[in-house]
């Protein structure tokens, strides 16, 4: 029987850090305002609830994404920003239709990266639309 190097974390609760948010650009923080950032809150406090295996479930529309597959301002943004080191993807935390919360999945850990409130730093076209 072989072990893992290091155990998997599907099984712990989402935890957050803010350490790299990205005060500048598109999906920057800077100018955010009060009623969204609550919103926002509230929505990781349902988060912080649940597994990463719930999270990390087709259902929930929350998933990796290869950086490479991610719109060209974004590349050229973590370019600029470089918070990104190893990582070869991003995790999107969808919290409606179109809003998303980008960032390093470490483990348990989202380190929160981007606010992206209209669905663009990975554009899809909608199906039947």
């Amino acid at each position: 029987m072989r072990v893992s190097q290091q155990p998997s974390s599907d099984q712990e609760k989402l935890s957050w850090q803010i350490r790299i948010l990205d005060f500048e650009g598109l999906w920057g923080w800077g100018e955010i305002d009060a009623e969204t950032l609550i919103y926002i809150h509230g929505k990781l406090a349902q988060f912080e609830t649940m597994t990463w295996a719930e999270i990390n479930n087709p259902n929930t529309g929350c998933h990796p994404i290869q950086i490479k597959d991610l719109c060209s301002e974004a590349q050229k943004r973590l370019a600029e920003i470089q918070v990104v080191t190893t990582e070869e993807e991003l995790f999107s935390l969808r919290l409606s239709g179109k809003e998303r919360l980008w960032g390093i999945r470490e483990r348990h850990i989202f380190k929160i990266l981007w606010w992206d409130p209209r669905h663009e730093v990975y554009p899809v076209d909608k199906k039947h639309t």
